[in-house]
């Protein structure tokens, strides 16, 4: 039998984008479809994480500022604040249990308070088969 890590660190994906709060949206939209990526976190002048931002925000904006008016605002304006955070030595289970009691898609990945990477239902269920496969007990 193989020994697969149950560590968030080991199955998170370091795809992510940073932002600051004073950023126009606009170039939070064009990091995300630039990058293909779903979401950044926000980070203050220490890199600690203050906020969200994530495509659903900033179709919000589109939305709401209307397509011949522009997109106004900035990223602070537009965040989420209600932030929940895994931690990098997080177990995957413990993880997975996040997924299925919450409407989150994914979480910032955090190690002494700094974001380190993004975790997701995807990279979660990735893992779980992994620990299937290898017949580890869970």
């Amino acid at each position: 039998m193989s020994n697969v890590s149950l560590s968030v660190r080991d199955h998170m994906s370091n795809r992510l984008a940073t932002l600051r709060e004073k950023q126009d949206i606009r170039e939070a939209v064009k990091i995300f479809t630039e990058r293909n990526l779903f979401g950044g976190a926000v980070v203050d002048n220490r890199g600690n994480l203050v906020g969200i931002l994530s495509v659903t925000d900033c179709i919000d904006v589109a939305l709401r500022t209307g397509y011949h008016s522009g997109w106004r605002g900035t990223v602070g304006e537009r965040m989420s604040r209600d932030i929940r955070t895994v931690d990098a030595d997080d177990n995957i289970l413990d993880v997975a249990e996040m997924f299925m009691n919450d409407h989150y898609r994914r979480y910032p990945v955090v190690e002494d308070n700094a974001v380190i990477g993004v975790i997701t239902r995807l990279d979660v269920l990735k893992a779980l088969c992994k620990v299937s496969e290898s017949g580890a007990p869970v």
